[in-house]
């Protein structure tokens, strides 16, 4: 039930930074776009999920 709370900030957070690394992407290249989105989102997923675990 507590975790309801984090899923649509998050949701929010990933779907910006996707567009951003998309942006990115395009100035770049391919590459470089998904360097940043994997740094960029799935480091916070990583340190909610950790957090949420016991």
């Amino acid at each position: 039930m507590g975790a309801g709370i984090l899923i649509l900030p998050l949701t929010v957070y990933v779907v910006l930074v996707t567009i951003l690394c998309v942006k990115v992407g395009d100035k770049t290249s391919w590459k470089v776009g998904w360097l940043m989105a994997a740094a960029v989102v799935f480091l916070p997923v990583g340190v909610v999920i950790a957090a949420a675990v016991p």
